[in-house]
């Protein structure tokens, strides 16, 4: 079952039982909770009473009587000295509706009646509310009734320096009849509750289920990964709140695919440049070692100059020596990316002064001209080994192809490292290759200068690696070449 369903039932179901307890319980509830507040009452006004009694006198008695029982609508009694004053406002002979009549009679010892007519009358009423009196005494009239409980309070006080016994019976409202109004009305009751409660199970279902029903269409688009599905709910309660979050894990799952695809993207390109560099290694290798075997082969056939076996295997060696080095170098080039070495912060004077120290030694050999100003030298956080390497590349070719007699320079710049050397600037169709590994742009980079072509394959890779902008451009004036990192 569906949740909007569901949550109207649930609710309708509650409602419901809700209302029935509170109409049971208004049923059981009721004639005991009216009993007890009418006893308490009764008790209170009969206190009131008997405080008034003792501060008044005999003359007082009949109309204190009087006001309290149209109050209370009791019979009361009092016995005081050697009289006795009794008003009936009630009998329990009474059972139909004719109006019953009460006197206030006061009696002696002797049992006789004596008329109150002398005390202060008390004004009562019939049924047409209509004041009635009596030469005999104080009549009272009030409608004739099924009485229910009768309840009795009986006190004792002083008047005047005599005892006196305060006797009131009070029969209470028929709670039967009431109880029988609330039952008649119990059907329109339950029903109203019903209507109102279906009425407000809707509106609550609605409310309830209208934010889950927008956040589950919203999930909906992003099982697709639709860029632009977002749960629009602003409410501060806990709707508000899962949108939010929903929203915040469909975030950051976009960025996280966003990040690996990235990342498949680097790993394809690295792939596919391991897999140009073994194709270029492989060219590379390939043409010393085919040279080796064939001068071998000529010399162990005595074919022609070869016989010359004394001229042929010192080049057989060099050859050998050669293709060594490639070897090493193309080694050392593809454990680059197994290097695992934690960063340090040092000053990169520092940094540059070991990996440049024996390039001038080959460039004052050369007569060049180094020029160093460190005056602008800034600490970097990086893999010492790592950037030294990319760096000694670097500084070689910088030394090794410049011209003779021609200046050097390394200095800093913002936080920038700039490397110049003067040279015949490379053109810029060969700019974009110089990055591919043996690649060479032109005679003067040849195998008998001693490069290998791997130098900014290097460079690149490593920088690469630790995430650093450069650049290698050439320079109009003087005319050279410029490499540039910037950290």
């Amino acid at each position: 079952m569906k949740i909007f369903p569901k949550t109207f039932l649930y609710t309708l179901v509650l409602l419901v039982l809700i209302a029935g307890v509170a109409n049971g319980l208004i049923y059981t509830l009721m004639p005991g909770i009216y009993t007890k507040q009418k006893q308490d009452d009764l008790s209170a006004k009969t206190d009131q009473l008997v405080k008034q009694l003792e501060a008044g006198n005999r003359e007082d008695i009949v109309g204190l009587m009087g006001i309290f029982a149209a109050s209370t609508q009791s019979n009361i009694t009092i016995n005081i000295g050697e009289e006795e004053y009794a008003l009936t406002m009630w009998s329990n002979a009474a059972e139909s509706n004719e109006t019953i009549t009460s006197y206030v009679t006061v009696t002696s010892n002797t049992d006789s009646e004596v008329s109150s007519s002398t005390a202060d009358p008390f004004i009562g009423y019939n049924s047409e509310s209509e004041y009635l009196k009596s030469s005999d005494g104080v009549i009272v009239s009030v409608p004739g009734s099924s009485y229910g409980t009768e309840e009795t309070v009986k006190h004792s006080f002083t008047m005047d320096g005599e005892p006196g016994t305060l006797i009131v019976s009070m029969t209470f409202a028929p709670v039967a009849e009431a109880v029988g109004v609330i039952v008649s009305l119990l059907p329109i009751s339950i029903l109203l509750c019903i209507v109102i409660a279906i009425a407000f199970s809707l509106i609550y279902a609605r409310a309830m289920t209208k934010p889950i029903k927008a956040i589950s269409n919203e999930t909906h688009h992003m099982t697709l990964l639709e860029r632009d599905a977002h749960c629009k709910i602003k409410s501060k309660n806990e709707f508000g709140e899962l949108a939010a979050n929903v929203n915040g894990l469909y975030e950051n799952l976009l960025s996280t695919i966003d990040s690996l695809e990235a990342e498949l993207k680097k790993v394809a390109a690295a792939e596919k440049a391991k897999t140009d560099f073994l194709r270029a290694a492989s060219h590379e290798l390939k043409t010393p070692a085919t040279a080796v075997s064939v001068i071998i082969d000529n010399m162990i056939l005595d074919i022609g100059k070869y016989k010359n076996h004394g001229e042929w295997l010192p080049k057989c060696k060099e050859l050998v020596d050669n293709l060594s080095d490639k070897l090493r170098d193309i080694l050392d080039t593809s454990h680059l990316e197994d290097i695992s070495e934690p960063c340090i912060t040092e000053d990169l004077e520092t940094l540059c002064s070991e990996a440049i120290e024996p390039y001038l030694i080959i460039a004052r050999a050369k007569a060049l001209t180094p020029y160093m100003d460190w005056s602008a030298s800034f600490t970097v956080t990086v893999p010492p080994r790592l950037l030294c390497k990319a760096l000694s590349n670097i500084f070689s070719n910088a030394v090794q192809y410049t011209a003779p007699g021609g200046k050097f320079s390394v200095y800093c710049k913002g936080h920038c490292l700039i490397i110049e050397n003067e040279c015949t600037p490379i053109s810029e169709d060969q700019l974009s290759r110089l990055y591919e590994p043996f690649y060479r742009p032109d005679v003067s980079r040849s195998r008998e200068t001693g490069g290998n072509g791997l130098g900014l394959y290097i460079v690149e890779t490593i920088l690469h690696r630790l995430e650093l902008d450069y650049s290698f451009k050439p320079m109009v004036s003087p005319k050279g070449m410029r490499f540039t990192i910037k950290f």
